[in-house]
């Protein structure tokens, strides 16, 4: 009797192809997660740089009012006041292109001992009470915000370095630096006037004789409000 060999099935490697494909296509999605965590985290630090930046614009800002007031307040009442002559002699900012090139020109209203002039606007946990810091929480510090603040005149006349009608724009400048690519920077400007007398801040004319700068001083109505009597159903 004669014995057949048995046919023996080869094996052709069908099994760890399909372990390779599947380890590539769990590490490909992998990575994809992992890339799309990444953008969202840069996006959330880059918002929260935004709005850093733009508190430390505001603050110089406010800063910068009160120092306005204070000048126009010292100039007494005189009619004009000198810009360089106010700010201690001060000369127009030349180190920043955008701003040197300005005409009326813009002066450094607060300049700050940092180096670049910037007033660091810095929290840290030796300057807060125990009392700020809750027990137990790790307070984040900020040691990487800083702010410019600038002032110009605003053009009301053909002297652009003198102020006759005590209206002065006012630039500040928040910048968010990082240890590693470009600072994130916020701007803001506002027309700061040194009025005198009452002001009201309402929607419309709320009592009679208010005038348009929502002033009791209105040249235009100096009659006093009509004796009537007006009876209520």
């Amino acid at each position: 009797m004669v014995r057949r060999p048995t046919l023996r099935r080869q094996s052709r490697g069908f099994t760890l192809l399909l372990a390779l494909g599947v380890v590539a296509v769990v590490t490909m999605a992998v990575m994809l997660s992992y890339s799309v965590v990444g953008r969202e985290a840069d996006t959330q630090a880059d918002t929260r740089r935004q709005k850093q930046a733009f508190f430390a614009a505001e603050a110089g800002l406010a800063e910068g009012r009160e120092t306005v007031r204070l000048l126009l307040n010292n100039n007494g009442g005189n009619s004009t006041m000198g810009l360089p002559a106010a700010l201690g002699g001060a000369t127009p900012v030349s180190d920043i292109p955008a701003l040197a090139a300005a005409n009326p020109p813009w002066y450094e209203l607060l300049p700050g001992t940092a180096p670049g002039k910037w007033n660091n606007y810095t929290v840290l946990k030796t300057n807060l009470s125990a009392a700020e810091i809750p027990a137990g929480v790790d307070y984040p510090e900020q040691n990487n915000v800083r702010y410019r603040v600038f002032v110009r005149d605003d053009a009301d006349d053909d002297q652009n370095t003198v102020d006759s009608n005590r209206q002065l724009w006012i630039l500040a400048v928040g910048e968010v630096t990082t240890a590693n690519g470009r600072p994130t920077r916020s701007m803001v400007q506002a027309l700061v006037t040194n009025a005198t007398g009452e002001s009201i801040f309402a929607p419309g004319c709320i009592t009679k004789g208010c005038g348009p700068d929502m002033t009791y001083n209105n040249p235009t109505d100096q009659k006093s409000p009509d004796g009537v009597t007006i009876t209520l159903p």
